[in-house]
């Protein structure tokens, strides 16, 4: 009798959340298909406004599920249709892509293919691409690819790693700084001085070995969050919602494979995006320790060349890498204006 207690309960375990799935996920999805690898495009929100925002999540090695969930997509999603892309290798995509095919040429082959399928599934939307990052430098690369713009109505580029070749060396500057203001302040001052001296060497950040060990100094700093003790509202979604949605443990390990196959340390794309004649906007935390201030400048001002009229630049003042998060009014109002404007 214990043991058909014990199964009945197992059973209501796994009914009630599948009774709940509409609550988290009500939209569209489908597969993209691409040498070697399958990658799920989520659609929710107003499908009806024929405007979809392309969300180009960061990384490389990423994803687009759990933002998806964050109240700041959940508020836009009201104006707009949001499709969430998981990148090959990334987040919850399949497949047993090879890892000669992580290359930013087969990133923007793949994206196309987003693009032409949202294109024919919706009857030809009005589409606007949303990077952040990772996503944006993906962005940047599409639209400066053969006439691929042409398909595109409007590029929110937010914090973008377009150009890590001039960026990732003053990325490196900045945690040679925050550690030296460990230092003075007393705090884990043997491992500061180390993170400092190692900074002050001047690394070559187009070799691997040395970006993963600028990472793991840059992971324990502010750069992603100004206040890293600033309260905010995370994904609407815990460990019980996880399994009344799409999502899987998949979504944390992909990238981990994706990562150290991918070498992107060489790029740069500033020069590429003055064929850029998309109307744009850059979005950019003051304090964005991760792609400092200074791309946010370069990104601007590569965009279509000196002469190019259709951009703007936004600085959020009190933001770091994840302005979107961080304030969060401010992005939306920001992000509304510009898109209700094309």
């Amino acid at each position: 009798m214990k043991k058909l207690l014990i199964l009945l309960s197992i059973s209501t375990f796994i009914l009630l959340p599948s009774c709940e799935k509409e609550s988290f996920y009500e939209g569209d999805h489908f597969f993209v298909k691409n040498a070697g690898a399958e990658m799920p495009v989520y659609v929710k929100g107003n499908i009806e406004s024929k405007t979809f925002i392309l969300f180009l999540h960061g990384g490389p090695g990423g994803n687009a599920s759990l933002p998806s969930f964050m109240p700041v997509a959940k508020e836009l999603e009201n104006d707009y249709a949001f499709a969430y892309w998981d990148q090959r290798g990334s987040g919850l995509s399949m497949g047993n892509p090879d890892a000669s095919t992580f290359t930013v040429e087969q990133f923007v082959d793949d994206l196309d293919l987003v693009v032409e399928t949202i294109k024919l599934r919706y009857q030809n939307p009005r589409i606007v691409f949303y990077g952040i990052s990772w996503g944006g430098a993906l962005g940047s690369a599409y639209l400066s690819t053969k006439n691929y713009q042409e398909k595109i109505d409007g590029f929110i580029c937010m914090d973008s790693g377009h150009n890590l070749v001039e960026g990732l060396p003053k990325s490196v500057v900045f945690v040679k700084d925050y550690a030296q203001k460990q230092i003075d302040k007393g705090i884990d001052v043997s491992y500061w001085k180390e993170a400092r001296d190692w900074c002050a060497t001047v690394p070559d950040m187009t070799n691997k070995e040395n970006y993963f060990k600028y990472d793991g100094y840059l992971s324990n700093t502010n750069a992603y969050r100004k206040d890293p003790n600033q309260k905010v509202e995370g994904p609407e979604v815990g460990a019980i919602g996880t399994m009344n949605s799409y999502l899987s443990l998949a979504v944390f390990f992909n990238g981990k494979y994706l990562v150290p196959r991918f070498n992107i340390l060489k790029l740069n794309l500033s020069e590429d995006m003055a064929k850029i004649k998309t109307p744009s906007i850059v979005i950019w935390g003051r304090h964005d320790g991760v792609n400092t201030i200074e791309m946010g400048y370069d990104a601007f001002n590569s965009i279509g060349g000196p002469n190019f009229q259709e951009k703007e630049l936004v600085i959020l003042e009190n933001s770091a890498h994840e302005g979107y998060i961080e304030e969060q009014n401010l992005f939306i109002h920001t992000f509304r204006r510009f898109v209700n404007g094309l």
